[in-house]
């Protein structure tokens, strides 16, 4: 065997290594974005990203942009004290996805989450959007008085 054919094969084996790696770890790279985002956003954060801002920290309806709004933020935490102390689940889950007629953030002055959740990196297209809103109901869930 030549030095020349030596290097050739040389060259090959590496190339083949090389494209192998990069193929690796590109596979693992779209599997890692997939699952992200497939995955809903925590929903404290969303709450406090999205929320808070009208409804308060603590879901108070004390948020600071509240007082500048047409209609004053529901208190969430009086839901369940609000419907015989069974928290309403379809209903919040409704009034966050906001795209039926008459659902409170159907007004100018609060989105129709569910259409920003599911154009979100975090949570693309609509399953995902609501399993999103799914997880931000059950975290209203806790912040309801005892």
């Amino acid at each position: 065997m030549t030095d020349n054919t030596r290097w050739e094969s040389f060259n090959m084996n590496a190339w083949g290594l090389v494209a192998t790696a990069t193929l690796v770890v590109a596979s693992a790279l779209v599997t890692v974005d997939a699952r992200m985002q497939a995955q809903p956003s925590s929903a404290s954060w969303d709450y406090q990203v999205f929320c808070a801002s009208c409804h308060g920290a603590e879901g108070r309806g004390d948020g600071v942009i509240a007082k500048s709004l047409r209609k004053h933020p529901t208190d969430l935490t009086q839901l369940t004290i609000g419907n015989d102390g069974v928290f309403p689940k379809e209903r919040v889950f409704k009034a966050i996805d906001g795209r039926q007629p008459g659902s409170a953030h159907s007004s100018a002055d609060m989105p129709a989450w569910a259409e920003v959740f599911a154009k979100s990196n975090d949570s693309t297209g609509e399953e995902n959007a609501a399993a999103r809103i799914d997880v931000l109901v059950k975290y209203i869930q806790t912040l309801q008085a005892k």
